[in-house]
């Protein structure tokens, strides 16, 4: 499996290698893409509306399409994206998303927007949240490097938590429970759930800050299955990860088993296939179907 994961990774970096990049600056969420290039590579526009959590200086913030996703890199400026279901449709309640990418970049796409879409169709107030992460070389090149060391050891060790993305997810927890009624939302109704990095993010959030109160339920996808869950809350819980994850292969149950011994209120999905990393990227396994599984389980919280 880790040959296959690193198979995946060169592809995807070569695929960086050629994309476009589009560098964000303050009057807009992305500059578009030089004329040149070809519209199927080009990064979308950002939907919905866009609240600043830290107003500081964009700084060398990129945006890069990468095998058929978007990341988002040299986040400095945190910022949540709001994505709502059509009028007359939505169902009051909310969930926080907070994607991975081993906190070098912000996986917006995939394990963002795409994710908010379905939410929101649903009936639910999305939040995606771009949080602030490590810095990484400017140059593809550079970036290419770095991923290749970083995320060529995943399984192998334990990514560094980084504090102020925790920060950032306390803001957006707080933002949305203040300004619930804004949304027409139940202050008392909103959830989060976080992929890979964005998942560590959470935990420690439910670890380390008061604002975990402020979250009804918790959803982790391929998370770090080495962690325990030390103190705070125990909220209703939706885990999903592939067998084949080096996560799993690296921690197995152990976040799970830590989990149950203070609260029996968790769904746990273990699939066959999907490895690392799947979110909304369809992969012709089980785990494609995560998404309505979280869907059907959110419905009943």
């Amino acid at each position: 499996m880790r040959k296959t994961f690193g198979i995946l990774l060169a592809m995807a970096l070569a695929a960086l290698a050629a994309a476009p990049a589009s560098a964000q600056g303050p009057a807009a969420p992305m500059i578009p893409a030089a004329p040149m290039v070809p519209a199927a590579d080009a990064v979308p526009p950002v939907h919905g509306e866009e609240i600043v959590l830290n107003d500081v200086p964009m700084g060398g913030e990129v945006w890069t399409r990468v095998f058929g996703q978007v990341w988002a890199r040299n986040v400095q400026r945190s910022t949540l994206y709001v994505v709502r279901p059509m009028n007359g449709r939505g169902n009051g309640k909310a969930v926080i998303v907070i994607p991975g990418g081993g906190y070098m970049f912000v996986s917006i796409d995939s394990e963002g927007f795409r994710v908010a879409d379905r939410l929101a169709a649903q009936g639910y107030t999305a939040f995606v949240l771009k949080y602030r992460i490590n810095p990484t070389p400017p140059t593809s090149e550079g970036f290419m490097a770095d991923m290749a060391s970083k995320f060529g050891s995943l399984g192998k060790g334990e990514l560094p938590d980084l504090p102020p993305a925790v920060d950032d997810l306390a803001a957006a927890a707080t933002l949305v429970s203040a300004r619930a009624a804004e949304w027409q939302l139940d202050a008392k109704q909103i959830g989060a759930i976080g992929f890979s990095a964005g998942s560590r993010t959470l935990i420690r959030l439910l670890e380390q800050r008061k604002e975990a109160a402020l979250l009804r339920h918790v959803g982790l996808i391929y998370p770090p299955m080495t962690q325990t869950v030390a103190g705070g809350p125990r909220p209703p819980l939706f885990l999903a990860i592939a067998a084949h994850d080096p996560l799993f292969k690296q921690g197995g149950l152990k976040l799970v088993d830590s989990w149950l011994k203070e609260s029996d209120r968790v769904e746990f999905h273990l699939y066959y296939g999907g490895e690392h990393g799947f979110g909304m990227m369809p992969k012709g396994t089980t785990s494609d179907h995560w998404i309505d599984q979280y869907i059907d389980w959110l419905a009943v919280q």
